[in-house]
């Protein structure tokens, strides 16, 4: 059972999020609402929900704000209900933090409640994706913005540079780091070019999305293959050919 307190300094949003959770998800029960920080962290104290649905900007401070307060002590979920900005958006899906846009779209809100009721358990390691918030929003440079990756072991907090590439293995992908161990993450191919199509990666290949800074050579042979310092060779396809070779001449 999900346990929830919503957190907005806007009656109408908390009122709406309420009516949808008691209309569609029987699972979830609202154990309270806050309007800001200071109310919001005397009710967690009190009410000890399992999981809090927190606006980001409030009066007497943001989301993370609240967050912050408990440190390493925080034993419940977050899920981000936000209007959209761009680079707040941004630094939070890179910090694998979930959420959902404003206006609340149902079938949204239900992908994120399906993975909170599997991952309820699990711990969150908030302070690794805290440090990754606050660093990508504090960095204006896309080349120094950081990604949060989960392995079924450990939580890493990776910069998107040292990426060198990704390779897709069944449902899960293969990210490959420059002189580090790679890394096994149950995320599709897709996620991650989605995620990482504006720094400078691009999808090769149906299985490989690679890093364009770490290719080091581009043969022509077989159709053409990309080469990369650790001696890795990574196929070319036919249609993806022409908007590799466009990027690289961007360079």
């Amino acid at each position: 059972m999900i346990k929830a307190l919503l957190v907005d300094d806007e009656p109408r949003a908390r009122e709406t999020l309420r009516a949808i959770l008691e209309r569609f998800f029987p699972d979830v029960s609202v154990l309270g609402e806050a309007s800001g920080v200071e109310e919001a962290f005397v009710a967690i104290t009190n009410l000890k929900p399992n999981t809090v649905f927190l606006d980001i900007n409030m009066p007497d401070g943001t989301g993370f704000d609240l967050l912050k307060m408990f440190d390493n002590e925080m034993d419940f979920k977050v899920v981000f209900v936000t209007a959209f900005e761009e680079h707040a958006l941004e630094a939070i899906k890179f910090s694998a933090f979930d959420y959902i846009l404003k206006p609340i779209n149902t079938n949204e809100l239900r992908a994120a409640i399906e993975k909170l009721s599997t991952t309820l358990e699990e711990s969150d390691e908030i302070s690794v994706k805290l440090k990754a918030f606050f660093e990508n929003v504090e960095t204006p440079s896309q080349g120094k913005k950081k990604i949060v990756l989960k392995t079924n072991e450990s939580i890493h907090l990776v910069p998107i540079q040292s990426i060198v590439r990704c390779e897709a293995d069944g449902n899960y992908t293969k990210v490959l780091l420059d002189n580090q161990p790679k890394l096994l993450i149950s995320k599709s191919l897709k996620y991650f070019e989605d995620m990482l199509q504006e720094f400078g990666f691009v999808r090769v290949h149906q299985s490989h999305l690679v890093n364009i800074n770490h290719i080091v050579r581009v043969d022509k042979i077989d159709g053409g293959v990309l080469a990369f310092a650790d001696g890795a060779q990574v196929p070319i396809s036919v249609r993806k050919r022409e908007q590799l070779l466009k990027m690289l001449s961007n360079l």
